[in-house]
């Protein structure tokens, strides 16, 4: 009877919390609500009262006097919002001589006391005065009341004061309107500024982090490359020495054979001295045998046998030293020949082993470069994120960080090209070596597959070394432009796109070469970059024709993409780029056009659509 007892107790207990908690909870959401309701009025009589222009600062300011709870709730809901373009800041006011630097100064019910006091402070001054559950009308402004059992509030206005303050208060349906509630306040401009510099900063490291990934991947590769190819150096380098020494001992064997062959030739030399001396000795013994014969007739027999013997003995002799003779004569001249093919060999040697080394120091070269521009990569990366970091509120310096970058990167690009000129002209000075010694050697076949690269290079060093020269030249026009062209013939071709020319065959004309250089230069990448947005896979056409009064009209066109009215119109703008996302800068049709309009006294005509492709249109004195 007792536990049934105390379980009823306990149940009842339950139920009694349980009922307190609900209530509780209902009341504090009411009471949440309420205050919600009363931070929303005063965001509308922030935005739809209009202060004098002396009340006008850099931020708008709500002050909430001694109440540290209404304090905090403000400075939450207001908290990253602006109004009419104005950050909006709440501060906890503490004395009323702090007044006269806040546009609404709020004071709660519980401070009610001190409304004589703070009518006093915010007299004279353009601060709209909001008070709760005030009773009193002539000490305020605007009086909230709140009604909890309703869980609505009810707000009224003393005109008389407002007009006093300077302030100008709208209809009252402003006020009373709640279906824009949600979008009364906007984002604080200082916040929205600091968004976009997060999200700008964001972007720029997540770029960064692709551009590091890609160049680290390049390197590896290179590493690899590089890897392989000091492998087959260090094989070259062993056969190298294995050449050497097959060629140390072919000379070794030379030497001797000719010390044989200088020994034969001594040999055969006193050979010949005594082959004349029996030849000799054999015309005078033939004379002496005549002789014989004729005076002495009577002779006997046996001298005249043994003077036949002897001569018989004498004229094989001659024979056989003939017979030695003529074979010590085919051994040297096969000496010879062995001779001769081992200078071949050898010389073939030395000219495949200095091929190989200048391949290798070739390669090599290129790694350095791609090296030496990996360097600068990182350079201009830790010099852009340094420009970069948020900066002060500032309307002047926000382009400032963009300015830099592009700076940095005109300056990369720039010594990246005499990098790059120095490389090509040095490399084209060996190939042109290279090419004259495989032409003596009469290796026809590495000689025709090594001449287009050398006139390549010749071409490309030829417009490097006029960008110095700025004078008034005559040329041809036509050959000029088509060594331009031929330096994007391996472009064209990885990027299958079309290139036709049209025109003069030969035309000479007065200008300037370099200038007409880049002019082409910037056309040719817009298209590529722009135009065909770097994926190729389109045409590229280029005609010149003589013009009236002795002038020259250029025109270059492509089938790419085109351009819109607003981007036509815009195109010789000075940083105009519609891709700013990969980094242009947005000044190579701008500088065509000053190079055609004052540098050449030229001028220059543009026509694209969606679509259709873009045409240029160059007319030069």
């Amino acid at each position: 009877m007792v536990a049934r007892l105390s379980r009823l107790k306990l149940k009842l207990w339950l139920s009694v919390v349980s009922v307190a908690l609900v209530i509780g909870g209902q009341a504090w959401a009411q009471n949440s609500a309420l205050e919600q309701e009363k931070a929303t009025l005063v965001s509308k009589f922030a935005k739809f009262v209009n202060w004098p222009e002396s009340a006008i600062g850099s931020e708008f300011v709500i002050g909430v006097y001694e109440d540290t709870e209404r304090y905090e709730f403000f400075k939450s809901y207001f908290k990253n919002k602006g109004v009419n373009n104005k950050d909006i800041s709440v501060r906890l006011i503490t004395t009323f001589n702090e007044v006269k630097n806040v546009h609404i100064l709020y004071v709660s019910s519980n401070k009610r006391n001190v409304l004589t006091s703070a009518d006093k402070a915010v007299s004279g001054t353009p601060t709209l005065m909001i008070t709760e559950n005030n009773n009193d009308l002539n000490k305020t402004m605007i009086d909230i009341s709140s009604d909890e059992a309703k869980s609505n509030i009810t707000f009224k206005i003393n005109d008389i004061n407002i007009d006093k303050a300077g302030l100008v208060v709208p209809d009252l349906s402003y006020f009373v309107d709640d279906s824009n509630n949600d979008s009364i306040l906007s984002i604080g401009p200082t916040y929205a500024l600091q968004l976009k510099q997060e999200n700008e900063l964001l972007a720029l490291e997540n770029k960064f982090k692709e551009e590091k990934k890609a160049l680290e991947n390049r390197l590896v590769k290179q590493e690899a490359s590089l890897n392989k190819l000091n492998e087959k150096l260090n094989e070259s380098q062993e056969s190298t020495e294995k050449y050497n020494a097959d060629l140390k001992a072919s000379t070794e064997r030379l030497n001797s054979a000719q010390d044989q062959m200088t020994k034969l030739s001594q040999e055969i030399g006193a050979k010949d001295a005594q082959l004349q001396s029996l030849e000799e000795q054999l015309k005078a013994l033939q004379e002496n045998k005549s002789l014989v014969v004729e005076d002495n007739a009577e002779t006997p027999n046996e001298n005249l046998q043994a003077l036949n013997e002897n001569a018989i003995a004498q004229e094989k002799a001659i024979a056989e030293l003939t017979e030695s003779l003529k074979k010590q004569k085919d051994i040297a001249n096969n000496a010879t020949a062995k001779l001769a093919k081992l200078a071949k060999i050898s010389k073939e040697k030395e000219s495949s082993s200095s091929f190989e080394i200048l391949f290798y120091v070739f390669v090599l070269i290129a790694i350095i470069a791609l090296a030496v521009a990996f360097l600068m990569w990182k350079k201009a990366k830790s010099s852009a994120l340094a420009s970069t970091r948020p900066a002060p509120v500032n309307e002047k310096n926000s382009l400032l960080p963009i300015r830099e970058k592009q700076l940095i990167r005109s300056e990369n690009i720039a010594a990246l090209g005499y990098i790059a000129t120095d490389i090509t002209y040095a490399v084209g000075l060996s190939l042109a070596d290279l090419l004259e010694q495989l032409e003596s050697n009469g290796d026809t076949k590495n000689a025709a597959t090594l001449k287009p690269v050398v006139s390549l290079l010749d071409n490309f060093n030829l417009i490097a070394a006029d960008q110095d020269d700025t004078e008034i030249q005559s040329f041809d026009l036509i050959a000029y432009m088509n060594k331009m062209m031929m330096l994007y013939d391996f472009e064209f071709n990885q990027s299958n796109i079309n290139y036709n020319y049209s025109g003069e065959s030969s035309l000479t004309i007065k200008s300037i070469p370099s200038y007409i250089a880049l002019v082409l230069l910037n056309l040719i990448n817009n298209s590529l970059k722009h135009g065909f947005d770097n994926n190729g896979n389109g045409k590229i056409s280029l005609n010149v024709e003589k013009g009236a009064n002795n002038s020259t009209k250029i025109t270059y066109s492509d089938d790419g993409k085109g351009m819109n009215k607003a981007t036509l119109e815009q195109v010789f703008t000075p940083f105009f780029t519609t891709r700013s996302d990969r980094g242009y800068i947005g000044v190579g049709m701008s500088t065509t056009f000053e190079l055609v309009k004052k540098k050449l006294a030229g001028d220059i005509k543009i026509d694209s659509k969606e679509g259709k492709g873009t045409t240029v249109s160059i007319t030069l004195p």
